[in-house]
């Protein structure tokens, strides 16, 4: 397996973007909902907030860099006989998968920065991330929608995603599915 992507294949390094956002992202949506639910114990929704913006911030970072890499190590091409609509899908999810995996951390980010709790942006407890904003209820609840939004459009991008993988392998049976796989040949 190379590190860098084939005519046919995703590289390791593709590869472990995927799959590594994958493992971030599918949890952190589920803390997400979770921890707003948590009213009882402040202390640990703190802890909580806290953790989820830490890995926000991780998710932000792996997508500008997954998105540095596709622009240096451009995805294998699509099968040859698959159609106009189905590719221009495929890119339409794709760019919007990335603008997700960007633009919610960072909405994220300045809803908490625009809370007017003020309470600080401390990733994984050890550094310090400055608000770009201060406290406003009016850019907190924008911010706040906008981050709910993303985080459904993200679920049904992933759905649909996922749903057209498994279309690839068992109806089209085809490469696209196996050639994201970790361990397929």
């Amino acid at each position: 397996m190379t590190l860098r992507n084939g005519p046919n294949r995703f590289g390791v390094i593709a590869k472990s973007f995927h799959w590594g956002m994958a493992l971030l992202v599918i949890p952190l949506w589920g803390l997400g909902f979770y921890m707003v639910g948590q009213t009882q114990d402040l202390l640990a929704q703190y802890e909580l907030y806290q953790l989820h913006k830490s890995f926000g911030f991780v998710v932000f970072t792996l997508g500008l860099l997954r998105l540095a890499w596709r622009l240096v190590d451009p995805p294998p091409p699509l099968p040859a006989d698959m159609g106009r609509l189905h590719r221009l899908g495929a890119h339409f999810f794709h760019i919007l998968f990335y603008l997700l995996l960007i633009g919610m951390p960072v909405s994220g980010f300045l809803m908490s920065a625009a809370s007017p709790l003020g309470i600080p942006t401390i990733i994984f407890e050890t550094i310090p991330l400055p608000h770009p904003i201060g406290p406003s209820e009016a850019a907190y609840g924008f911010f706040q929608t906008a981050h709910y939004y993303m985080a459904m459009l993200l679920a049904g991008t992933l759905a649909v995603h996922v749903l057209a993988a498994l279309h690839h392998h068992f109806i089209e049976k085809d490469e696209v599915l196996r050639r994201m796989l970790p361990f397929a040949r």
